[in-house]
């Protein structure tokens, strides 16, 4: 018997009880992943927040990164704010890509970004009018677990 076969009987579909629903097995599955967890995990070894008192906070998002900025820029009312970001040596930054970032609340705003190799994660944040959050000129900077590649 198939599985919609007992819709071609002449039985009424309205003597359908929960007792004569046929039981399925549950399905041995060789890969789950639990849904009921936040988006957000924390893969990164121990996620490094130390910077998170000075209003920036990282997040793990499987080879992308979510950033939480509610710094000097965002308290001091910055209607828009960039995250300016680099690879490698603090003091050489390589591959720099700037990313606007969504405004989340009044003094609070995100990027989710990808990483697209591996070296030291940099970050900086300007605004529109060009003031800039640089951590007092030492830059904000993360290991890089994320990317494939450090691993």
């Amino acid at each position: 018997m198939g599985f919609l076969d007992f819709l071609n009987k002449n039985e009424s579909l309205k003597n359908v009880t929960r007792d004569n629903i046929p039981k399925f097995q549950s399905l041995n599955e060789e890969f789950s992943m639990d849904m009921t967890t936040e988006p957000y995990g924390t893969n990164i070894k121990e996620l490094d927040n130390s910077y998170s008192g000075s209003g920036v906070e990282i997040q793990d998002t499987r080879n992308t990164l979510r950033v939480i900025y509610s710094g000097l820029l965002a308290k001091n009312g910055a209607k828009e704010i960039y995250a300016v970001i680099g690879y490698g040596d603090n003091l050489h930054w390589e591959n720099v890509q700037e990313y606007p970032m969504h405004k989340l609340s009044a003094k609070k705003y995100e990027l989710i970004f990808p990483v697209t190799r591996a070296g030291e994660i940099n970050m900086a944040f300007r605004d529109s009018q060009d003031n800039w959050d640089n951590n007092s000129g030492r830059n904000f900077t993360f290991t890089n677990y994320v990317y494939e590649g450090s691993h």
